[in-house]
């Protein structure tokens, strides 16, 4: 008799940068065994110190709190950066928390990547 093991949700996050503007996209469940995964690539592109980061979690199917924690610290380092910040999301597993808990307020949030990247483009650095 074989035991199944139980294996993490597949994660896949991928970086382009078109026009001045870098968009990681995030396709996949993000919680405790994959945050990691999106918390890296978020910190290295904002080290690059790019003009327009745009989190693009339209194709996220779980949104767990640690995600929630990545988003504010991954604006909070944009701030500090210089980097115009942006949240792309249109699913409910990731609208739900982000407006339950007031996160939806702190972020730039738009439901394309196109909106997003517009509305971080006019966003204020100070």
């Amino acid at each position: 008799m074989s035991e199944q093991v139980e294996v993490a949700p597949p994660i896949v996050v991928e970086t382009v940068r078109r026009d001045g503007v870098t968009v990681i996209r995030v396709d996949g469940v993000v919680d405790m065994l994959t945050c990691d995964d999106v918390r890296t690539e978020v910190i290295a592109r904002l080290d690059e110190a790019a003009e327009v980061l745009v989190l693009d979690l339209t194709a996220v199917t779980f949104f767990g709190s640690i995600g929630l924690s990545m988003l504010i610290e991954a604006r909070h380092r944009a701030e500090r950066r210089g980097v115009r910040f942006a949240v792309a999301a249109d699913q409910r597993a990731v609208l739900k928390p982000l407006t339950e808990t007031g996160i939806a307020d702190l972020v730039v949030l738009r439901t394309t990547v196109r909106e997003a990247a517009e509305a971080a483009l006019t966003q204020l650095v100070v």
